[in-house]
């Protein structure tokens, strides 16, 4: 599910946990802003990988409403299949 730039604007200011309200940051910039996502990787101090690991989980699921991190997920789904053999 996709989110237009205003409900993304809207849901970054109402947000009050820091880690999920950087990654609503770093859509709003690259797909918003159109900034390049190594340039908003550097304005928020993380590395490419961490925005292209972000972007891609937004690109997927559309908004990033899990806790959990990207490697977490894929652990569990690795397990998950396993435990389903």
């Amino acid at each position: 599910m996709t989110h237009s730039m205003s409900e993304m604007s809207h849901l970054y200011r109402k947000e009050s946990d820091p880690k999920r309200k950087e990654r609503l940051f770093l859509i709003l910039r690259v797909k918003g802003d159109s900034v390049i996502p190594t340039r908003a990787a550097k304005e928020l101090h993380r590395s490419r990988t961490w925005a292209s690991e972000w972007l891609a989980r937004y690109d997927g699921d559309g908004i990033m409403d899990s806790k959990i991190s990207p490697r977490l997920a894929d652990h569990l789904n690795f397990l998950k299949k396993f435990l389903l053999r």
